[in-house]
Order: C-alpha cells, then structure tokens, then sequence
C-alpha cells in the first residue's frame, strides 16, 4: 500500500495523554498525525458537571499551561483542592497533606474529563502542525530501520518515523508492536457519581480507608463533591442498584458523616479497576504513554498525571531535530519514565494491600504509620512535594512550578 499521508509522529488515540503528546511533539517542531476511533471531538460539558473526574496535580497543570490549554480549561471551571484528609474506618489512624505545609496554595485541581478533552481537542484542531483523523481505526504498522508505515481500516497509509501508542488499555499499537503487560485484577470497581452534602467541602480531598476499598469524596467547585467509592464486584452491583434514597444514606454511612448527610446524587457508574504495566515502553519505531504504557489503582489519582508526564518527557526525548523514531530517543525516553511510574504503582498497590483488609495486628500498624506520617516533617513534606508534582527530575514542560 502506498503512503498517502507523510508525517514525522502518528500519535494513535486523542485521549487526554494522545492530545497531550501530540500538542507537545507539535511545539517541540514535529509534523503529527493524530488517529482516533471516535467520529468527532469530544463536547464540552453543559451546565451540569460530567460523572467523570479526574485529578491533576501542579506538574499536570504546568504542561497544559505551557501548552495554552489550560487558562481555557480554567476559564470555564475547575475545583481546585488546597488539602488531602485520609484516615481508617477501622482504627485511628489519620493524616492530612496541607498545600501551606510546601508553601503552595493548593495541591491541585479536579478536572472533568470531558472537558479536558474538549479544550485540548481545540488546540489540536488549531495546531498547524497537526492533522487529525476523527473516525479512524489502527489495522497495522510496519517499522522497518527507516520508519513506519501506518495502515488504517478503509485504506488510508501514513508514513512516519514514529508511531505513538495512546490508545488505551487495550491498546492496538501494543499489541500490533508485540509488547507483552503485566496484569492483576484488584476485584474491585470503582463507583463514581457527583453529590450534595450538609456541610461544605473546604476545598478538601477526604478519603476514608474501609474494608474492601476505601471511599473519596473529591471536592468540586460547585459545591458538590464527586464520589470514588471502590467496593468489591458484588458489592457494587448491589450498591448500584438501589434507589437514590436507600443509596445516599448507605454513603452518609460510608463517609462517616464527615460532611453530614448526603442529601442527593447523580446517577452512578462502576467500572472494573485493573493494574497492568506493559513490559517495555518501546518498541522498533514505537513508543508507549498514558494506559497503553501502565494503568494505575486510581485510589491516589495519579494515573492521569503519571500519563500528562510520559507525554512531556516523550515530546523531550524525540522533539527537535533528526529521526523521532531513533532507538537512542526512544530508549532515553523510557528511562525516564519507567522506574518512576513503577514506583508509583508498587506505592499504590501498598496502600491497596495494606487498607483493604483487617485484622487487629494491621489496624494496629496502619494507625501506627498515619500517626507517624503525620507527624514526620520534612519526610511529610517531600512527600506531598511529590504527589502534587513539585518535585523530583521532571521534564522540561512540567517545570514551571518547581522548587530548589
């Protein structure tokens, strides 16, 4: 099949992390071709807050304003969170990481993702350096030592030095490129919705520790808070089902009353959570991000961050000059990606692990390690230095909000 599209980078996938990665391959000087199976742009929510959110620490935040995406993210509306309160429903333990405390006015924002994807779907539209293929499907790619050649369903071919992996967990690109992933169910699923409260939020991200999963309650700027309840299968089916009534004091329960009664909620959904870790990042002309790359427990939120990184770092490593597609620029790009998402994974996978099951001795140990935690200084403050992405060696657009 002969070529009709030339390109330096096809990014596959127009998610958050692909529109990202491909805005980012633009500015650093790369022609880009986007593919994505869905007919159009995604729309911006209505008035109404979309079911999905999703948090973005200061690092998140630093690229899309260094991309020109987030003061119209911002504009429209974001909840911002200045504190995270965590404490176990079965003990004592409690802890909370204070923005004040790393001499920030907040830790970061809670986003929905629809409109996320809406702005960035708007830059990528008035990006001159970047063409986008709405309605589009991966059916092969062929690297050889000079390129890849990128065959979609209906016969369209593009020809590139660089093929970007953005497709998700199921990723087509991965399993086109032959890379093989780690995977584990956790046998929970997440329940998400929006809902009111008695009392306001404070602009403070709670989360309660319970056995099978713990509860989150994300504040948002109207008010609300929004709901990641993460509950084993049954369980949830269970808790889906239930009349809005019946559902709201289950979670006034479930909550401990924090914020008193939940007084109403928004129809819920409840997808499986699953880790999975690919075992290379890249491949002969192929390059892996966001959940093609890893998917992350999401009790912590950093899944999306962890991504919004792997695109700042890509764009760092093949932008430029020269072929996107060297093994030289791909092997730098995952050395600087893998071992910190793994990091955060195997934490992750810690707190999942030590919070979800019960048993005297373990209760004991975790009010033991959040007294502690709470109480450790400077240790407590690195740590919320790096979760709300201030710290640690971070790519050159995620530096904006760096401190020495």
């Amino acid at each position: 099949m002969s070529p009709v599209g030339q390109a330096d980078v096809v990014v596959v996938g127009a998610g958050a992390v692909g529109a990202t990665a491909a805005l980012a391959l633009a500015r650093a000087g790369r022609r880009v071709a986007v593919v994505d199976a869905r007919p159009g742009p995604t729309p911006a929510p209505g008035a109404e807050y979309a079911r999905f959110v999703v948090s973005v620490n200061l690092a998140g935040s630093a690229i899309l304003e260094r991309l020109d995406v987030w003061p119209e993210i911002a504009r429209q509306r974001v909840s911002p969170y200045i504190a995270m309160e965590l404490w176990d429903g079965s003990g004592s333990g409690h802890t909370r990481f204070d923005a004040a405390e790393v001499g920030e006015p907040l830790l970061g924002h809670f986003v929905e993702n629809a409109l996320l994807e809406a702005r960035l779907h708007d830059a990528l539209t008035a990006e001159p350096r970047i063409e986008v293929h709405w309605d589009a499907r991966l059916e092969s790619l062929e690297p050889d030592h000079d390129g890849v050649t990128v065959a979609l369903e209906g016969g369209t071919a593009l020809a590139a030095r660089l093929i970007v992996g953005a497709d998700g967990g199921h990723s087509r690109v991965r399993e086109l490129a032959g890379v093989d992933v780690a995977r584990r169910e956790y046998g929970q699923r997440a329940l998400v919705c929006n809902f009111a409260t008695e009392r306001p939020h404070g602009a403070i991200a709670r989360q309660r520790f319970l056995p099978g999963g713990p509860v989150a309650l994300l504040p948002l700027a109207d008010g609300r808070c929004a709901l990641a309840w993460f509950r084993p299968g049954e369980e949830a089916d269970e808790l889906l089902a239930l009349d809005d009534e019946t559902f709201c004091a289950r979670l006034s329960v479930a909550t401990d009353h924090v914020l008193g009664r939940v007084i109403a909620a928004t129809p819920r959904f409840a997808p499986a959570i699953v880790r999975q870790h690919a075992h290379a990042y890249v491949a002969e002309r192929v390059a892996l991000v966001g959940d093609a790359a890893h998917t992350i427990h999401p009790l912590a939120g950093q899944g999306l961050n962890l991504g919004l990184l792997d695109a700042a770092a890509l764009a760092a490593a093949v932008g430029g000059q020269g072929d996107a597609g060297a093994w030289p620029r791909l092997r730098r790009y995952a050395r600087s990606r893998r071992s910190h998402n793994l990091a955060v994974m195997t934490a992750m996978d810690g707190f999942h692990f030590g919070f979800a099951f019960g048993g005297a001795p373990r209760i004991h140990l975790r009010g033991l390690g959040m007294h502690l935690a709470d109480r450790a200084g400077p240790f407590k403050q690195a740590f919320i230095r790096r979760g709300a992405g201030i710290a640690g060696d971070l790519p050159p657009l995620a530096r904006p909000h760096l401190r020495p």
